[in-house]
């Protein structure tokens, strides 16, 4: 009897300490900018230090036709030493090349990636209803990370940050994309933790993002003002530890033209997450 309670009572031990054991997972989303002001291999020599897990990408070039070079988003998780990436189908407004080409001239268009050190699967693209440039998308991915599923989006969406009428009526958010994409992840990933990151220009206090966290009842991890974000939600603890946001070696200036030295017209935003591992007590 004493046996069998010390073997019950060890089980239980392994099984809390498995379940709850901490790890930590850090995510970064960024608009590249089409890659007009910087290759892959000067975007990963500033962001290295970061050591990022996860690498939501936005506004993401893609190899012209005839042009028989490396994928773009492929090169930047070469230099980062991630093993997975899943590159998207749809670029932002229809907008491609020279106009909207990288710095070689060898890539263009407005796609969305996913980078990662664990395997991605499931890539698909999703075009929510809504006002404005038609297409504006979502890239979602699945992946697991200490025994937990998770659904990673990387987006680039139309907002009302840039807009002169900056809308505060219940209509801005009835009509926008932004309440398609909340649909679909409420619909489709009740099962999942989702991370959703990339450009969704509209503001950390914008009507529409806050219409949008209440929707989907996820947490904004980016704190400062910005039209950049990483929000997230999960089932089961996932502890927010810190957050960033930064623009590299040098800032866009106020009159939004490049300033020698700046990797892109957006600034990168960044989080990390104490997460718990689940396991099979089987």
């Amino acid at each position: 009897m004493q046996c069998l309670t010390l073997s019950l009572l060890s089980f239980a031990l392994y099984a809390f300490a498995a379940e709850g054991s901490p790890d930590k997972l850090r995510v970064l989303a960024y608009n590249v900018a089409c890659g007009q002001w910087a290759t892959p291999e000067q975007i990963a020599e500033v962001l290295k230090p970061l050591k990022a897990d996860v690498i939501l990408l936005s506004e993401v070039p893609k190899a012209n036709r005839g042009k028989k070079v490396k994928d773009w988003s492929r090169r930047l998780a070469d230099a980062l030493d991630l093993d997975h990436v899943a590159v998207g189908t749809v670029s932002s407004a229809n907008h491609k090349a020279p106009q909207w080409g990288d710095v070689t001239g060898d890539y263009g268009g407005k796609f969305k990636s996913v980078l990662s050190r664990t395997p991605l699967t499931k890539g698909k693209d999703y075009l929510p209803e809504g006002s404005g440039w038609g297409r504006a998308s979502a890239f979602r991915v699945e992946t697991e990370i200490n025994g937990r599923k998770f659904a990673l989006y990387s987006l680039h969406l139309l907002g009302f940050a840039h807009h002169k009428r900056q809308p505060t009526q219940v209509a801005s958010w009835e009509g926008s994309k932004q309440r398609g994409l909340a649909e679909r992840i409420n619909k489709e990933d009740a099962s999942f933790d989702v991370i959703v990151g990339g450009d969704f220009n509209e503001w950390t206090d914008g009507l529409v993002m806050h219409s949008l966290l209440k929707e989907t009842k996820m947490k904004n991890a980016t704190q400062e003002k910005s039209i950049d974000h990483i929000l997230y939600s999960s089932k089961k603890e996932m502890k927010l530890l810190q957050t960033g946001r930064d623009w590299g070696p040098k800032n866009q200036n106020k009159d939004n033209k490049k300033a020698e030295g700046c990797l892109s017209d957006h600034p990168w935003v960044w989080c990390e997450f104490e997460i718990s591992k689940t396991i099979d007590k089987r």
